[in-house]
């Protein structure tokens, strides 16, 4: 069993995660950046613990192309393992792959490992997840769930489920050590009109939302912008429904664009099929519906070093999730920017993707709302002199110090608009400025919640004692938590 060979950041991420366990914790949330290699630290743990014990060891998933996905990281490691799977016959080997459903159903034949794995680990508040895990514990296992994004849309805690959260280096950072790709973002001015549109699941209703967005009322052309901003680059795009994603490869088809649709119904033999086309230049683009977006990873699809350059979002999301999630499918590394074509202002929601974000185990606590107190979005204005985005506050452009207007309220119009890009350069620069001319922790605590931070006060006293050179207390919390009343 050979393993796997670690970066420094994510052999850290591995002591971490070991520390936690040797204060007692026996139920630990992992939570890396997407394409971090949460599946190869988990290889790695897998194989330290069968070199030194007998200990058995699951890594479960929720769909069987992740499923195969993972199984072909493990052999390229020479982990032997098993699967647990419709359709397959269940070995005996100490290690398995296996998928949520199947062990879900099968459970009352099954004797529980010592360690179980469990990836996209934010869904581990559904029936079939919490189920598996809650049973694994009951027989003393280990727990370790992976996310990237360890918050659910419906708001609930995921601190029921685990004990404590392990978090690895930071996406920027990530970006910064070129572990990731940087990206160069495009997103439109004007908005698709969703007014009306209701909420199912936390989300925006789906069948309400595809009708908006293949009706031409999306702000632009995809197909246009695609040419001008990103033509020739491998391409995912991200749509509503399965007829809106078969609508849009269409008119990338019709444009000369070679183009493919896949959807969580696509055969084994069509998704194979689909993504060495996408690799070897059949395909430029591959349109999809809720498939290529959890722990997908297109390398690991066709068994070669081949990444996704370019990606559209088509699909407005009130889940900040999603959004990373469909986002961090092209910032796998690579040479060159991914470049990132929001005609959905996906963006303006919910931030950059590098941005720092505060996780908490906690979930949100719902309560009662007036149409006033609805969150913000983190909304993206232009300088109508040199074009410049940047986020709305000062009263002067950033860049060339003309005076800009007061942003309206957003109107609805249903027209062709250009895609801006959006300086995200200038923009970290300017968090970074922002940051340090909040001198003392109250200046902190005010910023994170100008940032529209869920925990304001965390990150001010995690930043606040960085300063000193050191890891903050929980006296700074408390201190901070004081000062933010």
């Amino acid at each position: 069993m050979k393993g796997h060979n670690l970066f420094d950041d994510q052999a850290e991420f591995v002591e971490n995660i070991r520390a936690a366990l040797r204060k007692g914790h026996k139920s630990i949330l992992g939570v890396a950046s997407p394409a971090f290699g949460k599946t190869v630290v988990a290889g790695h743990i897998i194989s330290e613990a069968r070199k030194k014990s007998d200990a058995t060891a699951w890594f479960l998933v929720h769909r069987k192309n992740l499923l195969r996905q993972t199984s072909k990281s493990f052999w390229s490691a020479h982990i032997e393992h098993g699967l647990i799977t419709s359709g397959k016959t269940r070995s005996k080997m100490p290690v398995q792959v296996g998928t949520i459903g199947s062990v879900y159903s099968r459970r009352d034949n099954l004797v529980p490992p010592s360690i179980l794995f469990v990836d996209e680990a934010h869904l581990a508040k559904g029936n079939m997840f919490e189920t598996v895990i809650n049973w694994c514990r009951k027989y003393g296992a280990i727990v370790i769930g992976l996310t990237g994004t360890p918050v659910r849309l419906d708001g609930k805690a995921l601190g029921d489920v685990f004990d404590v959260m392990v978090e690895a280096r930071s996406t920027s950072w990530l970006i910064e050590q070129g572990r990731l790709s940087d990206y160069i973002m495009y997103s439109s001015a004007m908005s698709p009109d969703l007014d009306g549109i209701k909420k199912s699941g936390g989300d925006y209703n789906r069948e309400q939302l595809a009708e908006v967005m293949d009706d031409g009322a999306l702000v632009g052309d995809a197909v246009s912008h695609w040419k001008k901003y990103a033509n020739g680059l491998r391409t995912v795009i991200y749509c509503v429904n399965v007829k809106h994603s078969k609508h849009t490869a269409m008119a990338f088809n019709e444009a000369a664009i070679p183009a493919v649709h896949v959807d969580a119904d696509t055969t084994e033999k069509e998704l194979k099929e689909a993504c060495e086309g996408i690799a070897s230049g059949k395909y430029l683009v591959i349109t999809n519906c809720e498939l290529i977006i959890e722990g997908f990873d297109l390398s690991s699809q066709v068994g070669e070093d081949i990444t996704l350059e370019c990606c559209i979002l088509l699909r407005p999301t009130q889940s900040v999730a999603r959004y990373l999630q469909m986002i961090f499918r092209a910032l796998r590394k690579k040479d060159n920017p991914a470049i990132v074509l929001d005609h959905a202002r996906c963006a303006s929601k919910h931030g950059l993707p590098d941005d720092e974000r505060e996780w908490s185990l906690d979930g949100k606590k719902k309560r009662k709302r007036n149409a006033e107190d609805e969150e913000p979005d983190v909304r993206i204005q232009a300088c109508k002199h040199c074009f410049f985005i940047f986020k709305p506050g000062p009263d002067h452009c950033p860049k060339c110090n003309q005076p800009v207007d007061k942003m309206p309220p957003r109107e609805i119009r249903q027209v062709d608009g250009e895609l801006e890009r959006i300086d995200v350069t200038a923009l970290r620069k300017q968090a970074k400025q922002e940051q340090g001319a909040a001198r003392d922790l109250v200046e902190l605590v005010q910023l994170g919640r100008r940032r529209g931070m869920k925990n304001a006060a965390a990150w001010a006293a995690h930043v606040f004692a960085s300063r000193a050179g050191r890891k903050a207390t929980a006296d700074d919390f408390a201190q901070a938590k004081r000062v933010g009343r």
